[in-house]
């Protein structure tokens, strides 16, 4: 499709002031081919990655079809609370007076109670709390119409697609459908297969497989893995981002490396499933804010992360799919913006990441960590460009009271310890030995003692029989018991 505006793909007021107010003018690629068949009433299976777009490629078409009903008539599925929450913020930012009920765990049933019996036309939730809701007979489904699945690869990894086919067979029959995943697994196209009818298909994982980071820099380093964290300090202390979203493999491991980052004076938090809500919202603002400038997060926590202008993407060790490790990356680089996307590896994993950059087209810069000398070399140079930048004429005279009987240099020294201490130094960490990881075999050699081996195909050598064990030797005085024996039973 050619269309290049919301207003000539067929989008009406007033979402098309709202979506203008926000600075969207030109619809995506995935959303230009879902808006008519969407608004047709058809069903809408979609692979498309993370950053593409996706809520209102679902979002636009669903606020065009509702009714003006005080009754729920659009139910919408996502795996996280912080995505579901993005979603109802997302569609009430295009439709400001829209009635949303937010059903996710963590939150107060109150508001949510409240929601549903004044009518709200379209439901948020994940689908433990949806299902709550159900089984506590306070969600009525029978005016539903339509039904999205957002992110359905990612209910089915976190063991939710038995709650979701529970909640679709509840729906009066026949709603239009939606159906978002970047991959689409066995158990999602099963549930396709049952749930969807005769849908549109969109597939937009291949065509962005070799183009979807383009605006990625993608830069790995080799070091072991006790050694990543203090890796990752003297890289943020050298680059110094604006910002960035680091990614850990365990929750404990987010508070461990969140620590290591404050103690090196960097303003840093973690976040994690087993925060509670006000604590996560709390640090979410902060991060969108520009409050809080490092996160550190589990792969799941960070789903529904949407910060506009990330500069930085860190993976303290890579993901078990190449899929989820473009959908971190993905959280950077996007709207044609330049991102990064750094991944701290051990000699292992980097094996694997060379195969996910053939397999998908990506362009891996490898680099090494930034010694302690070349931190204070970056830093210092950042430091006098700022002061190139700034002039304070209302300071002036506190300046000359202050160069007063002082060497001025003394004087410039002694402002710099006030912003530069030791804990910006970065760590001293030893390059890693080089290894001989050759794949050659080698032809093989006994050890002192040891008999000599043969090849596959050669009749093996000739090995001497065990010798008989030593007979059994009976206790003095023993004497066999009737029934010690059995006589062998004879046919």
């Amino acid at each position: 499709m050619t269309t290049e505006t919301f207003a000539a793909l067929g989008c009406s007021e007033p979402f098309l002031s709202a979506l203008s107010r926000r600075g969207f003018t030109t619809p995506t690629p995935v959303q230009q081919e879902t808006f008519q068949p969407g608004l047709e009433g058809r069903d809408l299976l979609v692979q498309s990655r993370t950053g593409s777009g996706k809520t209102l490629a679902f979002g636009l078409p669903l606020l065009h079809r509702l009714k003006d009903e005080r009754k729920p008539q659009a139910i919408v599925l996502c795996p996280t609370r912080e995505l579901a929450q993005q979603v109802a913020e997302e569609l009430q930012s295009v439709m400001p007076r829209l009635d949303v009920a937010l059903l996710v765990g963590g939150l107060s049933y109150v508001p949510q109670l409240k929601a549903l019996k004044y009518g709200a036309q379209v439901v948020v939730g994940t689908p433990g709390r949806v299902q709550d809701h159900l089984t506590r007979q306070t969600l009525d489904l029978s005016s539903i119409g339509m039904v999205v699945l957002d992110e359905c690869d990612e209910m089915l990894n976190m063991g939710f697609l038995e709650d979701v086919e529970k909640i679709l067979s509840g729906v009066p029959a026949d709603p239009q459908t939606y159906l978002f995943s970047a991959t689409l697994p066995a158990p999602i196209a099963s549930l396709a297969k049952r749930f969807l009818k005769n849908p549109f298909r969109i597939n937009h994982a291949q065509a962005e497989g070799s183009s979807q980071h383009a605006d990625i820099d993608h830069t790995p380093c080799i070091m072991a893995e006790h050694l990543q964290t203090k890796a990752l300090v003297n890289f943020l202390l050298a680059d110094e981002p604006s910002a960035a979203l680091i990614f850990t493999k365990m929750k404990v491991q987010t508070e461990e490396v969140a620590q290591s980052l404050r103690d090196a004076g960097l303003v840093a938090d973690c976040l994690h499933g087993d925060l509670g809500q006000q604590a996560r919202n709390r640090i979410m603002s902060n991060f969108k804010e520009g409050k809080l400038r490092y996160l550190v997060a589990t792969d799941v926590a960070a789903r529904g992360i949407d910060v506009e202008g990330m500069p930085l993407v860190v993976h303290m060790g890579i993901p078990t799919q190449m899929e989820s490790y473009i959908h971190r990356s993905g959280r950077t680089g996007r709207a044609g913006s330049k991102g990064a996307s750094l991944a701290l590896v051990s000699f292992k994993e980097s094996r694997i990441l060379l195969a996910w950059a053939r397999r998908g087209g990506l362009k891996l810069d490898w680099r090494a960590v930034p010694t302690q000398a070349e931190i204070k070399e970056l830093r210092t140079r950042r430091l006098v460009e700022k002061l190139k930048e700034k002039e304070s004429p209302a300071l002036l005279d506190v300046a000359r009271r202050m160069l007063e009987g002082r060497d001025p240099a003394s004087l410039v020294a002694a402002l710099l310890s006030m912003v530069e201490g030791p804990e910006h130094d970065g760590f001293d960490i030893p390059d890693a030995p080089q290894k001989d990881y050759s794949s050659e075999k080698r032809p093989f050699k006994p050890r002192p003692g040891e008999k000599p081996g043969w090849t596959p195909g050669q009749k093996p050598p000739y090995q001497a029989k065990k010798p008989y064990a030593k007979p059994y030797a009976k206790k003095e005085g023993y004497k066999p018991k009737p029934g010690d024996f059995p006589k062998k039973r004879r046919d």
